[in-house]
C-alpha cells in the first residue's frame, strides 16, 4: 500500500460518521460497523511513516 493510498483512504475516513461510543457507525474497508475508531487511528498511526501526529500536521 502506498503512501498515496493512505491519504486516500485518510480523507474518506474522515467522512465516516461516528457514534457516541467512538465507534463507526458504517462498514469501512476490512473494518465493520462498530469498530472503535481509535482501532482505526493506531492502524494508520502503525502505516504511516512517523506515524499520524506528524502526517497530518504536515
Amino acid at each position: 500500500m502506498t503512501i498515496e493510498n493512505l491519504k486516500i483512504m485518510w480523507e474518506e475516513f474522515s467522512n465516516i460518521p461516528i457514534d457516541l461510543n467512538d465507534e463507526i457507525d458504517e462498514d469501512f474497508y476490512h473494518w465493520e460497523k462498530g469498530t472503535y475508531r481509535f482501532d482505526i487511528w493506531h492502524w494508520f498511526d502503525e502505516k504511516l511513516p512517523n506515524g499520524i501526529a506528524e502526517w497530518t500536521l504536515a
